[in-house]
């Protein structure tokens, strides 16, 4: 594309609607149908226009006939189309639900489609617009060197000859001025080259050629430079701007993604590389007044022959249009890198979606399989723990009633004892008082005291044996208390273990589940990520960034208070 030539216009592509094909048992009446059909849509355009015209009562009576002779011709149509709905009523409602939601999948698929779509025809855009930057240099060069029909190495050629001819012509010139005496100076400059023509104009008496054709090769390399220039904004306005604005990673720094971060290393280069080439070729378009920075030429093939062919150190500008063009197609050659470096990103995205999207959904079955199996651990060591607290409060009650025991029994003892002690000392107190009533007369009140006691002795002798049948009993009951004790603390011991087995496992798996729920939240937030990162490169709002769409047409207020009032009488002349 030519330097200063109008941008082509967007037009909105067409696309062609599909057919949908009518399957009926008699192939007479959809003939007749698609005939009626075609009377039908003729004269509801009739009918618009009738409207439209105001001539609601002429529109009415047309669009009447046309339904009744619709009607009339094809009823057998009207109850086929019936006859589909009656059978979808019939379906499983399980099953209209699953084609409903493969529906909405395929649509959601449709969509996402046409937004990738969009998103490379958006990277084609630029590219045609980064191919129209070539075409342009290589216009520019071709009219610089007159070389329209020349490509290749005889492109190549023609420029050496060119450059080799006007250096010629320097030397020629330079030593014209030296004879005469003036100061020779390196022509790095427009002003120089300038200061040399009107120098050989006065040092020499007619025109050998080489004033005609340093001034034309002035000239040409002025307008070429204007070229250049004028290229270069344009490049910075139609593809780098887009560029940065379009063609960026979208990625968050809270987020870890390893593809962002191996394409923002690879953005970042390229942009860097755009910068240092752009920043030194406006520098180099600037130093042509005042005198060319020379530092900035960059060293290729072409600059070699032309080393070879012409005397750079002493016309440096010689080698000005060469690396112009060498710095603007270098400028091309990375945007387009940069693109392609887009496009694979977005691929890459692509599979990293359904990779992630594939490892999430398996991640997160795990996790929930981990999850009901926590709980049923943690039931069993709440089951645990409540069985040894259980088992404790029975071994505190039976050592409770252990000590209650043995209570009794040192009662029961101390009872016996004393009781042992009195019976003891009746039965001698009797044995004294038979021992005395055998040795004296007979005493009726000693006889009848040593019955007393002799009472008192048998007495205490029953007494003695309840209070060991009842010392016995606790004394057994101890007995059965102290095994059921044993029992009850090897129980104990056992819960302990168990519930100490049973809390690390608990603990241990929580860890565990915690490590994965931390995984899967990553995977997740990856997921949303570069989910966000796709919707982002393929919204209507970035694509509208890239291309040059014209903007849109705002109408005023009053403009659009009367486009609505005419639909709206529109309307209601439909109705009535």
């Amino acid at each position: 594309m030519m330097l200063g030539a109008e941008p082509v216009p967007y037009t909105k592509p067409i696309f062609a609607r599909p057919m949908r094909v009518r399957r009926t048992r008699s192939q007479k009446v959809p003939n007749q149908v698609s005939k009626r059909s075609e009377v039908k849509m003729h004269l509801k355009g009739e009918t618009t226009l009738a409207i439209m015209d105001s001539k609601s009562s002429i529109s009415h009576s047309i669009d009447t006939d046309t339904e009744s002779d619709i009607t009339k011709v094809s009823p057998d149509l009207e109850t086929q189309k019936q006859t589909p709905r009656c059978e979808e009523q019939k379906l499983d409602p399980l099953r209209a639900k699953r084609n409903e939601v493969g529906q909405q999948s395929q649509q959601m698929t449709s969509v996402r489609a046409g937004l990738q779509r969009a998103y490379l025809d958006g990277l084609d855009f630029l590219r045609n617009k980064i191919q129209d930057s070539e075409q342009e240099v290589q216009s520019l060069q071709q009219s610089f060197y007159s070389s329209e029909e020349a490509k290749g190495d005889n492109l190549t050629q023609k420029q050496l000859d060119y450059l080799k001819q006007v250096n010629d012509k320097l030397l020629n010139a330079n030593n014209e001025l030296k004879r005469k005496n003036v100061k020779l100076e390196i022509i790095d400059s427009e002003t120089r080259l300038v200061g040399l023509i009107n120098k050989l104009r006065e040092a020499m008496e007619y025109d050998k050629g080489e004033i005609t054709t340093i001034t034309e090769f002035w000239e040409n390399l002025k307008n070429t430079v204007d070229g250049f220039r004028a290229l270069v904004e344009k490049f910075q306005n139609s593809v780098l701007n887009r560029l940065n604005q379009s063609c960026i990673s979208y990625s968050s720094d809270d987020i870890n993604l390893e593809v962002s971060n191996r394409y923002t290393l690879d953005i970042s280069d390229y942009i860097t590389e755009l910068e240092r080439e752009l920043t030194n070729t406006r520098l180099l378009l600037k130093s042509l007044d005042s005198g060319l920075h020379q530092d900035l030429f960059k060293d290729s093939e072409f600059s070699e022959k032309l080393l070879v062919a012409c005397d750079l150190k002493a016309f440096p500008i010689l080698r000005l249009i060469p690396d112009l063009e060498n710095k603007i197609s270098n400028l091309c050659d990375i945007s387009r890198k940069w693109l392609n470096r887009d496009e694979e990103y977005m691929y890459e995205v692509n599979d990293y979606i359904r990779k992630t999207r594939t490892i999430t959904k398996r991640r997160s079955d795990v996790l929930k399989n981990q999850k009901e199996k926590q709980k049923k651990i943690e039931k069993s060591v709440k089951s645990t723990q409540i069985l040894l607290q259980n088992n404790r409060e029975k071994l505190h009650t039976i050592e409770s009633e252990l000590n209650q025991l043995d209570e009794q029994i040192a009662g029961y003892e101390h009872v016996k004892k004393s009781k042992h002690d009195e019976k003891e000392q009746k039965a001698n107190m009797a044995d004294f008082l038979k021992l005395t009533l055998t040795q004296t007369k007979k005493n009726y009140s000693l006889q009848i005291k040593r019955q007393k006691l002799l009472k008192q002795v048998r007495e205490l002798e029953q007494l003695l044996i309840a209070i060991e049948r009842e010392l016995s009993d606790v004394q057994d009951k101890k007995v059965e208390r102290d095994q059921a004790k044993s029992l009850l603390t090897e129980k104990v011991e056992n819960s302990q273990k168990s519930y100490g087995a049973a809390r690390n496992e608990f603990s241990k798996y929580s860890d565990e589940l915690e490590t994965l729920e931390q995984e899967v939240n990553i995977l997740s937030g990856q997921l949303l990520q570069l989910e966000i990162i796709q919707t982002y490169k393929t919204s209507p709002e970035n694509m509208e960034q890239i291309f040059d769409r014209p903007q849109t047409v705002k109408l005023a207020p009053s403009l659009r208070e009367k486009i609505k009032n005419r639909k709206r009488k529109v309307g209601t002349q439909k109705v009535d």
